[in-house]
């Protein structure tokens, strides 16, 4: 198989992973992985990817894989949400050194192309470490010789969201949804296959290259809006409860103290210093889907009725 036809990805078996892998799979191309357990890539893929097993801060074991399976790009989607400082993941590790040793092999292999996961947030000023690792990792990736796109998505909205297992399964024992600031905080949900799209018709579209793109659905919707949405789907009734943001980032410190990992953290209140809308930032590429996938983005009734009634079939699959 020719050369520019080779992708070689990490985080494939995540949420947003197992859409661009497949979206890969679909166009021909020959997919590798770089993964801590090769059997759950199996499983997920049916054999489909080739998978390197490697620790992400060895140098030398990336720099073996990434020769040996030769690609013409890579796709980097690790990332983590949370902290599980027990287990080694911080958001400095994952976010930053996982990049900084993947993006210093590629420079000195001859791999040019690289598709990067970033988020939407993410700024020199933001306050919290999520959001300063992601744009240390883009910083980081900008100083080098290749030919990189980065993309920044708003919430991605799909079956495989967390925060549809995590409310189907707290909200089964306590049936109360606290809203930090009231839930007024904005998010512009992205559909998980428009974000998998945006990645797939990039990969060999020279006029991405070295530039940065926002990912947000067509519509802005309040944190509010969005649990209602999700609980009315999901058939639970719940009480809303709001809490002040003060409370919330308290009581993160504490959970994370006590839990690993913790069911959400303080850095994910320090997460809503601004909406998380697309357009804030003048110096990034606006309406990502429209101008890569060139179509309009999935609406966002659709796109959340199509994910919850998903993840209540998975459900059903594993009960």
């Amino acid at each position: 198989m020719e050369m520019s036809k080779r992708v070689l990805v990490t985080g494939a078996t995540g949420f947003v992973g197992r859409y661009i892998v497949r979206g890969l799979l679909e166009k021909g191309y020959k997919v590798g992985a770089l993964v801590r357990d090769t059997q759950k890539l199996n499983r997920v893929f049916d054999g489909k990817v080739e998978g390197y097993k490697v620790d992400f801060l060895d140098e030398e074991a990336i720099r073996k894989a990434v020769e040996d399976f030769s690609p013409y790009a890579v796709v980097h989607l690790i990332g983590i949400l949370l902290e599980d400082k027990k287990r080694g993941y911080d958001f400095y590790t994952v976010h930053f050194l996982y990049s900084k040793v993947l993006y210093s092999v590629l420079a000195h292999t001859g791999v040019r192309r690289v598709l990067h996961m970033s988020s939407l947030g993410t700024h020199r000023d933001a306050p919290s470490m999520y959001h300063r690792t992601k744009y240390m990792a883009e910083e980081f990736l900008k100083t080098l010789k290749l030919d990189f796109t980065i993309f920044r998505p708003s919430m991605i909205l799909g079956p495989e969201q967390r925060l549809f297992s995590d409310m189907w399964r707290i909200t089964k024992y306590i049936p109360v949804v606290p809203l930090p600031g009231g839930g007024h905080y904005l998010f512009q949900p992205v559909d998980v296959r428009d974000v998998a799209c945006a990645f797939v018709e990039s990969l060999e579209d020279p006029s991405t290259f070295g530039k940065t793109y926002e990912l947000c659905g067509p519509q802005r919707v309040s944190f509010r809006q969005l649990m209602k949405d999700t609980m009315e789907l999901l058939g639970r009734k719940v009480v809303f409860l709001p809490v002040p943001k003060s409370f919330m980032y308290t009581a993160g410190l504490l959970a994370s103290e006590i839990l690993s990992p913790p069911p959400f953290s303080s850095d994910q209140i320090l997460m809503m210093w601004r909406d998380n809308v697309c357009g804030l930032d003048p110096d990034v590429e606006k309406d990502g889907v429209r101008k890569i996938c060139k179509k309009e983005p999935v609406p966002y009734e659709e796109a959340i009725r199509w994910s919850v009634e998903e993840f209540r079939k998975s459900l059903s699959l594993t009960s």
